[in-house]
């Protein structure tokens, strides 16, 4: 079938009757009957599509009739012929011819419009087969706006059936309010048209869903001269518009992630086909997509077309060597990917940290179908993690200079402890504590045994063990650890726990810092503040003893004085003789006092000089032995002297070494109790040190009395000033005047044994004799 225009251009569907879908059985034979001839007519009868080709039209009819009076005057002529009293055979002959060959026309004729139904009742099945079993929406709708008919797919799209959407007001409530009349107008201008007339609309189902149906609107009609139908064809593109939306959304957050990464991409688009893509050729451009002038500063199309040219635009001049060789290996096929990072400068002139990818795709075969790539600004990511970089230099070097380092122990909950875990500690945690790197890795059990001090050890796991499974979220003490190549050091421990939803603890994390140095400095400061408050406390004793020391002297020189000025004895020149000489060394106890504090003052402000000198120090000793001997008579107190015989002379002053000597055997004689005996020895040492022994068999001191012997101010007990007298000063004199010839005083005591005391002058002190 051919459609031909006519009048407004609505399609007219004529027959053909030159086809023929059957033939006749033979010369002289009868016409086949058609099986489906039935079956059509029923068809057509209920499918009012099928009616375009229910009717065969008139030529079949005419052929008939036409036929029927051919034959007809054909046989009356024939019979006038041969009953003509005309005896001519040759008459007779021509009307049987005549009559042969009418007749022959006939059964063609009849023959050849049987053809023709035949042919339309084939068209007209093939018609109902597409309209049922098409799959897009067919309605056929008369000029009026009434629905002829629907196939199967409007009902189950629509929800409606056919006889449903016939009503007038089913079929417009399919349509939204607005979508009403403009499919109407549509319709209106398709009955009208040469041509179909296309829309999309939405069309709403019976449950509510709403379709994207595109129509199709084109005009039919059954004959020459009868009025039109509308043929609606839907296509469902719901699915269509969906991926459509879908692929923009897609699309958008693509760009929108490559604005928020910074990111743009670029492909190679040759001048050839798509599929002929030569990787060595320069015969096409590259294509960049519109966030380069975000990134870069220039249009897409300011970019150049050529990658070396590309390089020197826009790579810092001190980047563009590699980056011309990554390109050339790409070009030439070395390599199939690239990925480089490299400066470049931006238009208004700052320089960027670019990331470019390029890749080049392959078939199944090994043609390259796509060359593609992006570039991505990392400028302030480099800058992150520079600053990064920076904060955590700062960090190790703060950690490390408060001797910080921290841990974390990310438990397993396999275990039922919650041990084994994974264990990460910060790098410089062996350097800072002195430990081997196989301790750091130790767990929290084994830490505890071979780490942590014995002694501290027990304790400090059980109240580890009650943090990890008590309530309190963080925990703090302080321990020993053995390290190995420091010795002992302290630490303070601190602790946190992380519990995940369940209230399991999934990790402990915390810092050690080593306070060794911080709890030497507090000894210090505790001995410091102890040592002032027994300076402070001796300096009291000491003014204390001091008045009292002051007081007898001045009381006797007072006294003593007044008695020889009043002349209380009268004419007595031996009494006040006695009177003056008590005077004199009360004086000279006075003197000895106040040079004692004097000496300690000086030595205490560094303004003491040596006078040094060679030195016979058993001439001294004897000097001081004799100024002794009338106190050491009163006490009862004997001396023995030991010298080693040719004694070589000491380089010293004499002075200081006389005071040295006067204030120990000044202490040894007054500590020593009636009928003892005072040892003094020299002699030298191995290693060529002068050594001076003095030793007594006194009363002796306990150690804790010897703590601060050499302290000023300070007496073993406190008791001794009032038992013995004595200004506390002349022990710590004593070892200052040592330590200015470079020597030691070294003292060892026992309660109720005595006292020795080593006086060590260096050999470099010693001289040769010549």
């Amino acid at each position: 079938m051919a459609p031909t225009d006519m009048g407004e251009g609505v399609s007219k569907i004529e027959p053909r009757s030159e086809q023929r879908l059957s033939s006749a059985p033979g010369f002289g034979g009868e016409a086949r009957a058609d099986p489906s001839r039935g079956a059509m007519q029923k068809s057509v009868a209920g499918n009012p599509l099928s009616t375009l080709w229910a009717n065969p039209g008139t030529g079949v009819f005419y052929y008939r009739v036409t036929a029927a009076t051919a034959l007809g005057l054909v046989a009356i002529l024939a019979a006038i012929l041969i009953l003509s009293p005309v005896d001519a055979w040759i008459l007779r002959c021509l009307a049987g011819a005549i009559l042969l060959l009418t007749t022959l026309a006939a059964f063609a004729f009849v023959q050849l419009a049987k053809g023709r139904e035949a042919t339309i009742a084939a068209q007209r099945q093939l018609v109902d087969a597409g309209f049922e079993t098409a799959d897009a929406i067919v309605i056929l709708r008369n000029d009026q706006g009434k629905l002829l008919q629907a196939n199967a797919v409007a009902e189950r799209i629509s929800g409606f059936t056919s006889k449903e959407l016939a009503s007038s007001d089913v079929w417009r409530s399919r349509f939204l309010p607005g979508d009403q009349e403009a499919e109407e107008i549509v319709e209106a201008q398709a009955l009208r048209s040469h041509r179909p007339i296309f829309r999309e609309s939405t069309w709403i189902a019976r449950n509510g869903e709403r379709r994207s149906i595109r129509w199709s609107n084109v005009a039919m009609q059954y004959a020459p001269g009868s009025a039109p139908v509308l043929l609606k064809i839907g296509l469902d593109v719901t699915e269509l518009r969906r991926h459509e939306i879908s692929l923009l959304r897609n699309e958008t957050y693509l760009r929108l992630a490559h604005r928020m990464a910074k990111l743009c991409h670029w492909h190679w688009r040759p001048d050839g086909p798509e599929w002929d893509i030569d990787p060595t050729s320069r015969r096409g451009r590259y294509v960049y997509s519109d966030e380069t002038r975000d990134i870069f500063g220039y249009q897409p199309d300011e970019l150049p077309n050529d990658g070396h040219d590309y390089a020197r635009m826009i790579a810092h001049p001190e980047d563009q060597a590699a980056l011309h060789a990554h390109y050339d290996a790409f070009r030439l096929g070395h390599d199939d990917s690239y990925s480089v990072e490299y400066r470049a400068i931006h238009r208004e002139g700052r320089v960027l940290h670019i990331r470019e990818t390029g890749e080049r795709m392959r078939d199944e075969n090994g043609h390259v179908i796509q060359i593609a790539g992006t570039f991505q600004d990392v400028t302030d990511l480099r800058a992150s993690e520079r600053s990064l970089q920076l904060a955590q230099a700062d960090l190790r070097r703060s950690l490390r200079m408060s001797g910080l380092c921290h841990w974390s122990w990310q438990l397993s909950m396999d275990s039922l402890d919650g041990l084994p875990g994974v264990y990460q500690s910060s790098g410089d945690t062996a350097d800072l504590l002195g430990l081997a790197p196989e301790d750091v890795a130790l767990n929290d059990h084994d830490w505890h045994r071979q780490v942590v001090h014995p002694e501290d050890a027990e304790p400090s796991w059980e109240r580890y063990q009650a943090f990890l499974n008590g309530p309190e979220t963080s925990f703090i003490q302080e321990y020993r650890i053995l390290s190995r190549f420091r010795g002992i050091r302290y630490v303070r421990s601190i602790c946190e726990k992380t519990h995940d939803a369940q209230g399991r603890v999934v990790e402990i994390a915390g810092a050690l810092q080593d306070i060794t140095e911080l709890r030497q400095r507090e000894l210090e400061l505790i001995k410091a503040k102890n040592a002032a408050e027994i300076a402070n406390r001796s300096k009291t004793e000491f003014l204390a003893n001091m008045s009292h020391e002051l007081r007898t002297p001045l009381n006797a020189v007072i006294g003593f004085s007044q008695v020889i000025r009043d002349r209380y004895f009268g004419d007595a020149p031996d009494r006040y003789s006695t009177y003056a000489a008590d005077i004199y060394k009360s004086g000279q106890l006075l003197l000895k006092l106040i040079s004692d504090v004097l000496d300690m003052s000086k030595l205490e402000a560094g303004k003491v000089e040596l006078f040094e000198e060679a030195v016979d120090v058993p001439s001294v000793a004897e000097d001081c032995l004799r100024m002794l001997q009338s106190r050491a008579d009163e006490g009862q107190v004997r001396f023995e002297r030991n010298w080693e015989r040719d004694l070589p002379p000491l380089h010293a002053d004499a002075r200081a070494v006389a005071q040295i000597l006067l204030n120990v055997l000044t202490n040894a004689v007054k500590f020593s109790p009636p009928d003892r005996c005072v040892h003094i020895t020299g002699r030298l040492s191995d290693s060529g040190e002068y050594l001076i022994v003095i030793r007594d068999t006194g009363i002796g001191m306990s150690p804790e009395a010897m703590q601060n012997l050499f302290s000023a101010f300070h007496q073993a007990d406190a008791t001794i000033s009032r038992r013995f007298g004595g200004t506390g000063l002349g022990l710590a004199i004593t070892k200052r005047l040592m330590e200015l010839h470079g020597g030691s005083i070294d003292l060892s005591s026992e309660p109720g044994q005595g006292t020795r005391v080593v006086l060590r002058f260096p050999q470099a002190r010693v001289r040769t004799r010549d």
